[in-house]
């Protein structure tokens, strides 16, 4: 069922002329029987520029998140009628993402913090209540 969904969204992307996902892009699950935190994180870019904030946004992913004690998967989304770019972040635990807080306070995750220099973030934890998909 999954398998066929992922190909019909690959085929609408390309006559839609938007990126697909790398094929080393790991697939995130939303289960409300795991007991995660979600942040759901809307970017609004301060000059307009939506690319640049999504390369940046991808570049942090790959070479500090992924790295980070708890950090589950982040996953960049691109408004399709504004500017906005959500990340859709997992973390093991909310100790996790407070760790990471402190070390992009310090100065120690640059690459993020270019990020937070390239838009305003509006930001906020939360967790999986319930999922509901198609029976087909």
């Amino acid at each position: 069922m999954y398998r066929k969904f992922f190909c019909i969204m690959g085929v609408m992307a390309l006559l839609s002329g938007l990126p697909i996902a790398n094929a080393q892009d790991v697939k995130t699950e939303i289960d409300s029987e795991e007991n995660i935190l979600t942040m759901i994180n809307i970017l609004t870019p301060i000059d307009g520029d939506q690319e640049a904030l999504i390369t940046q946004l991808e570049r942090a992913l790959q070479k500090t998140m992924i790295h980070e004690p708890g950090f589950i998967s982040g996953n960049v989304h691109r408004s399709l009628d504004s500017k906005h770019v959500v990340n859709y972040a997992q973390w093991k635990d909310k100790a996790s993402l407070e760790a990471f807080v402190l070390k992009l306070q310090g100065g120690n995750a640059p690459e993020m913090a270019k990020v937070f220099t390239m838009a305003t973030p509006d930001f906020h934890p939360y967790e999986v209540v319930s999922n509901h998909q198609h029976l087909n």
